[in-house]
């Protein structure tokens, strides 16, 4: 008996591939139909199976060179052709990601704040091939990177930015080592040619956001086509900061601040905050140095408020250059104490209160002149509120809790009440300039158009502030300020800081100047202040305003004039600028009298008249 299929073959699988079928008539002419006709393909089906897996095979074999046709393509392109010219042309094709910002330039038209294209890097982590080699080459690259880090930031499968400018060394490392995932990127970044300099004043920017602080908040908002105009000078900028950086390195100083301000216009010349930072990267400082000290922090400036007092009581006329003031003992108010820092006793005048700087002289006069009538003049020289000018940065001046006789008597030379130093900068510049309040600005302002002034002070009370100011550099605290041929007027101002706990700290202070040039025609108001100054053998372990502050004014003065034409001149037209005010009202005062007196039958000869105009001088 056989078994089931054993010795038996397969039947062959016939398949029809064409099918016909004829049809026509007989001999006898009757129909008949033709054999169907079949063409058959007689195929095993283990040869059909090879066949197919053949062209699997091949379609395999197709796919595979094609991958690597490209990657050897890719890996030429960035190994080979890893040239300048082929930069630029990779570059060329990239989408430009940051919005086109106006440029921002100084008075003179020096570029300050500009876009630049520049090439960066990043990684995109799905196409890398290799971790270990990738993470490797990369810290080789930027050494500030973790080797380690950044493997498990590439194991995380997301998008990794390397850099946004890279340097033409990196570029050249990244395209020879030709990694896998590691892409160039071009954009527009925002850059400041001038570095650090004027930071504080320019600001930066955030990738998305635009600006972030300073002048380039306000590019936000510029709409006008062009650069947007500052008022900055960045010669005079430099100096400023060269300047405060000498002071503070040699005092050892915590912190440093300057202002610029033009009288005139209320333009901001310089203005500078130590420490300072770049713009270009900002995240590379510390973000205490992002501060604007200048605008955004108050501080009590001591001394520098005897020139608002002293200028408030005149105009209020509660005093004059001739009053004597008792300061031969300290001076009881309630339940405080003051007293002077340098006494020197008997009587002064008012014009010897600024110069010796005396607190007791002032507080006298604050009492004379009331706390109503002193808070209406601080008020209306902006030290009540915030100061708003085109930046952003602004701070609440911190005031007394109460305006009675006590706060009086402090805040006139300069304690209990915290302003900020571009507050100080332009109330002084009102009390010097002829007495008007000028708003600053941080644009360059035209000449030609109408300005918003507030008179506060008569001409008179300003010409009299000044002979008081330049009595203070004559005879007084601020000798080391003195410039040659510009008659500086100023006024030093050493504050001892207050202590959170209540009451002031003995070993801490700031120790500022303020003043202008040229002294009898102010132009420019000068501040400069240093944070904790540390005393030096060369000071005889001083760090007061007069061997700190003044020497800097000193240097920032006779370094900048020249740049902005100004010129020394000589003492006969000096003085006869000092006196122009006090002439003008004596000439009308004298041109008055002859009528009064003929009005009183009294005889006045003209050359009696000519006789006390020649008195006056020159």
């Amino acid at each position: 008996m056989k078994l089931p299929f054993i010795g038996q073959k397969k039947k062959p699988s016939a398949r029809i591939l064409h099918e016909t079928q004829f049809s026509g008539l007989g001999e006898a002419g009757a129909a008949a139909s033709l054999p169907v006709h079949c063409r058959a393909s007689v195929r095993s089906r283990e040869q059909v199976q090879v066949s197919r897996m053949r062209g699997r095979i091949w379609l395999c074999m197709a796919a595979f060179l094609a991958v690597f046709f490209g990657l050897s393509l890719r890996l030429a392109d960035l190994t080979v052709l890893g040239t300048a010219e082929a930069r630029h042309a990779r570059t060329q094709s990239a989408p430009v990601a940051a919005t086109e910002r106006p440029l921002i330039v100084d008075r003179n038209l020096n570029r300050l704040a500009m876009n630049q294209e520049v090439v960066g890097a990043g990684v995109t982590t799905r196409d890398v091939w290799d971790l270990e080699e990738t993470a490797r080459k990369l810290t080789a690259v930027f050494p500030k990177l973790n080797e380690d880090s950044l493997r498990e930031r590439l194991e995380q499968k997301k998008y990794i930015p390397l850099t946004e400018n890279l340097s033409e060394d990196q570029y050249q490392k990244l395209a020879a080592f030709g990694l896998p995932g590691v892409e160039f990127v071009t954009s527009v970044k925002r850059v400041y040619p001038q570095g650090a300099q004027a930071a504080h004043v320019l600001g930066y920017t955030v990738p998305g956001r635009g600006g972030a602080a300073g002048l380039e908040k306000v590019v936000d908002l510029h709409t006008a086509e062009g650069p947007l105009v500052s008022s900055l000078d960045i010669r005079v900028q430099q100096i400023l900061e060269e300047e405060l950086w000498r002071t503070s390195t040699t005092f050892s100083a915590k912190a440093a601040w300057g202002i610029v301000m033009d009288v005139t216009s209320g333009e901001i010349i310089a203005l500078a905050s130590l420490p300072e930072y770049n713009p270009n990267e900002p995240g590379e400082s510390h973000v205490s140095s992002w501060r604007n000290r200048a605008m955004y922090d108050v501080y009590e400036l001591g001394s520098a408020f005897k020139i608002l007092t002293a200028a408030s009581a005149l105009e209020a006329g509660v005093t004059d250059t001739t009053r004597l003031y008792d300061v031969r003992h300290p001076l009881k108010v309630r339940n405080r104490t003051i007293s002077d820092y340098h006494p020197k006793g008997g009587f002064m005048t008012l014009t010897e209160v600024m110069q010796h700087s005396s607190n007791i002289g002032m507080a006298r006069i604050a009492l004379d002149l009331g706390a109503d009538t002193l808070a209406i003049y601080l008020k209306a020289l902006g030290m009540t509120s915030p100061l708003v000018t085109e930046l952003p940065e602004q701070r609440a001046p911190l005031l007394p809790a109460q305006w009675g006789e006590v706060e009086m008597a402090t805040i006139s030379y300069g304690h209990g009440i915290a302003v900020t130093p571009l507050q100080l900068t332009a109330a002084v510049g009102a009390v010097i300039n002829g007495g008007d309040y000028i708003q600053p600005t941080f644009l360059k302002r035209d000449p030609s158009a109408p300005q918003s002034r507030t008179a506060l002070f008569s001409a008179d009370t300003s010409a009299t502030m000044r002979l008081m100011l330049r009595r203070v550099i004559t005879d007084g605290t601020g000798r080391n300020a003195d410039v040659p041929g510009y008659y500086v007027i100023g006024k030093t101002a050493t504050a001892d800081k207050p202590s959170p706990y209540g009451g002031y700290k003995k070993d801490e202070r700031l120790s500022s100047f303020i003043g202008a040039f040229p002294g009898y025609d102010p132009r420019y108001v000068v501040l400069v202040s240093f944070d904790e100054p540390q005393p030096t053998a060369e000071t005889y372990g001083y760090a007061t305003a007069g061997v700190v502050a003044a020497p800097a004014f000193q240097r920032i003065v006779s370094r900048s004039a020249p740049l902005l034409g100004l010129q020394p001149v000589a003492d006969d037209l000096a003085f006869a600028q000092f006196m122009s005010a006090f002439r003008e009202k004596q000439e009308m005062r004298l041109a008055l009298a002859p009528r009064e007196a003929m009005a009183q039958g009294a005889d006045v000869h003209p050359d009696q008249v000519a006789k006390l105009l020649a008195e006056l001088g020159p």
